[in-house]
């Protein structure tokens, strides 16, 4: 990391959105999906090709950018009170990403989404709950307590419905195929969107710390394009008659492979077609393009205002999200595919050149990589991050990095499971504890179609990878360790064996 503070230390503002899966950003290949002020972003900053969350789902990713650590170090495994959750709050510690930065003099804001804690004194197993909101660890902005119902229910925005005459409504669903997931077009304005408002209390934030004589650092929360998929008439009227084509791996044979992927196949999948998920398709790129629009008025205000030249965009998603590829699977998580593991994040930085990197990156690399932009030496950080900081990647693409990436996954919705999924090059390796191993080669089947883990072309591989996967958790002090060994040692050698 940086060792000496920069005279100049720049504004950062980090966008997050929710459940954004690489087709829903033009930046990342061919798509339907319009979002022109998010690509003006990647066509203007380093894009990275291969980034990954740390985990596929919400609260575990989320703290991940807040500390710099993998779930299993961090401790929050699942989404708050889920069982599969170590943890349910975000406790203050010195070692967070606000904590550190007020340090370093900056000013700090968080609006939107929250999900690393609640303002209940209880959690719901009758135990006294570690209260956290975002002002309780140094943010000024928005406490939004929990997942904050995509924020329909916080009471300033309500009031703000009611002071415009406005009220959100969504209209009936106009579609003659089943309506698979919670999507609909809403009969008010953009102007009366939680994406809309929560926009204004960022902007109207940078307002006020640009007249402050200090650097500020705000964190700007979308729940979107994560269910329900609602947005406005004229974003639908993007997708209202065009063809969307089927999913590469839509034919996936989801109902014959693991059975952890029953977990999240539609019921009524093996009932409809390709048409059924169409249709659902035009309102979540409809809301990724509500949620660019809304990208592109925090843009064009800092230009305005004359902040551009000295203020750095990060703009990433927490995971990805299905929507029927991979044979009908919904939401995310149970699974070691591409969709819900591999997300935007893309980095603007003043001056720099615009490139693509093709690096394996992860958010836990967040944390570092804005401590060492804000000039916080490393050596002064109470708990040493397990991410990288990406600045060595802005300005040397032939730097020293990291040869791999793991994701992992400890279940949801009070359903646990040990998953850890492990890219290396274009090879896949994916673990799930008591279950068979999968691998994918993504050179010769991109879409994961094809389990290869008992083909013997590929046998060294699979030694291989899950010699890498063993020096990671060894690495990472992963808690899985001991019984993955045990696990491997006694399907693929004996006890006195290594893997």
């Amino acid at each position: 990391m940086i060792t000496s503070e920069p005279a100049n230390q720049p504004n950062i503002i980090l966008i997050l959105t929710d459940q954004h899966r690489l087709s829903a950003v033009g930046a990342y290949g061919d798509t339907p999906c319009q979002t022109p002020n998010i690509d003006f972003l990647a066509s203007s900053a380093i894009h990275f090709e291969n980034a990954y969350t740390t985990s596929p789902i919400c609260t575990p990713a989320r703290a991940s950018v807040q500390t710099g650590l993998y779930p299993h170090t961090h401790g929050l495994t699942g989404n708050s009170f889920d069982l599969s959750s170590a943890m349910h709050s975000l406790e203050d510690r010195p070692n967070l990403l606000s904590r550190q930065l007020q340090k370093a003099g900056y000013n700090l804001g968080y609006i939107g989404k929250w999900h690393l804690g609640t303002d209940a004194t209880h959690t719901k197993f009758g135990t006294q709950n570690v209260q956290c909101l975002p002002s309780d660890i140094g943010y000024h902005g928005q406490d939004i307590s929990g997942y904050g119902n995509m924020g329909l229910d916080y009471e300033p925005y309500r009031a703000y419905l009611l002071e415009n005459n406005w009220q959100h409504a969504v209209k009936p669903w106009a579609h003659d195929t089943p309506r698979l997931r919670n999507a609909g077009e809403l009969q008010g304005p953009r102007e009366s969107t939680v994406a809309h408002y929560i926009t204004s209390a960022t902007i109207d934030l940078i307002d006020k710390f640009s007249q402050q004589k200090k650097p500020f650092f705000i964190q700007h929360n979308f729940w979107g394009p994560h269910e329900p998929h609602y947005a406005c008439s004229d974003f639908i009227d993007l997708y209202r008659n065009i063809k969307i084509p089927a999913w590469d791996n839509y034919h996936f044979p989801s109902r014959e492979a693991s059975s952890l992927l029953q977990m999240k196949v539609h019921p009524l999948h093996d009932q409809v077609g390709w048409e059924a998920w169409e249709n659902v398709l035009r309102y979540y790129y409809a809301s990724a393009s509500q949620i660019d629009a809304e990208v592109g008025r925090i843009i064009h205000f800092l230009q305005n205002k004359q902040l551009i030249e000295n203020t750095i965009i990060i703009f990433a998603a927490d995971h990805g999200e299905t929507l029927g590829s991979h044979g009908g699977l919904v939401d995310k998580g149970w699974h070691h595919f591409e969709e819900t593991h591999r997300i935007p994040l893309m980095m603007s930085k003043p001056s720099i050149k615009p490139q693509v990197r093709d690096q394996f990156v992860s958010l836990v690399d967040l944390y570092p990589t804005l401590l060492d932009l804000a000039g916080v030496e490393g050596s002064k950080i109470p708990v040493q991050p397990q991410g990288k900081s990406l600045l060595p990647l802005l300005d040397d693409n032939d730097s020293s990095w990291r040869d791999s990436i793991v994701i992992e996954f400890h279940g949801g919705h009070n359903h646990g499971i040990t998953q850890r999924t492990m890219r290396f090059e274009n090879i896949k390796y994916g673990y799930s504890g008591g279950h068979p191993e999968e691998l994918y080669d993504l050179n010769t089947d991109p879409y994961e179609m094809k389990n290869i883990i008992d083909e013997p072309a590929y046998h060294e591989t699979v030694k291989m990878m899950r010699g890498k996967l063993l020096d990671w958790m060894n690495q990472t002090a992963d808690p899985a360790l001991q019984f993955y060994e045990r696990q491997m040692n006694y399907w693929h050698g004996t006890p006195d064996q290594t893997i």
